[in-house]
């Protein structure tokens, strides 16, 4: 495994920085952020995630406004009152479902954040910070290099396996549609429709997650794989998150027709049986 690819299983790691009990699937939704619905999502806050991350997660680096969920990662108040930062030269913005949610399509219409140093994440995770394995599918964008798009998945914090999409556009200039389907075998990743990667059978995640909404400024140990954050403002938007969640299969019904061929073949075999027995005799 590269380095890339342990920064990012790090990552996932101690990502989330919610606790409690992990609720039953979610239900299918759209959210196109009118307004900010907080019996859906929470704003983390006041979290640093640990390496490679660089910043700690504060809520007042979201904000819902013009129809659209905002990211924004800078250096305040962190530059004048570190104590208020955990210490980190930087801030930025985590949203994360109340809910987890199974198998199902995970949709995000959203444009990127740019800059040297930075990665915006969309994805499916549940680990240990809940009391469960570390299952996480994703799609992350770095800011140093927007035309290039990373898909990852992983089984209970092992395995870890990452592929890059070249997008063939700058996703930090304008909303694209991303997402993945997740199946019991099967996963699946789509950009603007099209699917752009995908994985059968094998070692795939189980576990039902939380929806994760993010922006990061890399630490300078992984400056050589992310570029290093000059602490330039930068921000990433949501136009909307969605999941529709894959149908159970329901068991047809036995038509009257078989229930009445099933009891007419059991009547003819106890016939059948009877006079049997009393030939022998």
């Amino acid at each position: 495994m590269s380095i890339y690819h342990r920064s990012f299983k790090l990552l996932a790691l101690a990502l989330l920085p919610v606790s409690g009990l992990v609720h039953a699937g979610g239900a299918s939704f759209f959210d196109g952020f009118s307004s900010e619905d907080t019996v859906r999502w929470s704003r983390t806050n006041g979290v640093y995630a640990g390496e490679p991350v660089n910043n700690v997660w504060r809520a007042d680096h979201i904000a819902f406004a013009a129809g659209q969920l905002e990211l924004r990662l800078n250096t305040q108040p962190c530059a004048t009152a570190p104590e208020q930062c955990a210490g980190r030269p930087s801030a930025s913005g985590q949203l994360v479902s109340n809910d987890t949610y199974g198998f199902g399509r995970y949709t995000a219409v959203l444009k990127a954040a740019s800059g040297n140093g930075v990665v915006t994440d969309f994805m499916k995770y549940t680990g240990t910070g809940v009391g469960t394995p570390t299952d996480l599918v994703g799609m992350h964008i770095q800011g140093e290099d927007p035309t290039r798009l990373q898909v990852s998945y992983f089984l209970s914090g092992t395995g870890a396996q990452y592929h890059t999409v070249d997008l063939g556009f700058n996703a930090s200039a304008g909303l694209h549609t991303y997402a993945f389907d997740w199946n019991a075998g099967s996963l699946r990743w789509y950009v603007d429709n099209a699917e752009v990667f995908s994985v059968f059978g094998g070692t795939l995640p189980t576990a039902e997650g939380y929806i994760v909404s993010d922006v990061w400024a890399a630490t300078p140990s992984t400056a050589s794989l992310f570029g290093s954050y000059t602490g330039a403002p930068t921000r990433a938007y949501f136009d909307s998150i969605a999941f529709e969640a894959i149908a159970a299969p329901v068991p047809e019904p036995t038509s009257l027709l078989m229930l009445t061929a099933g009891a007419g073949l059991l009547a003819w075999r106890r016939r059948r049986e009877v006079r049997d027995t009393t030939r022998a005799a």
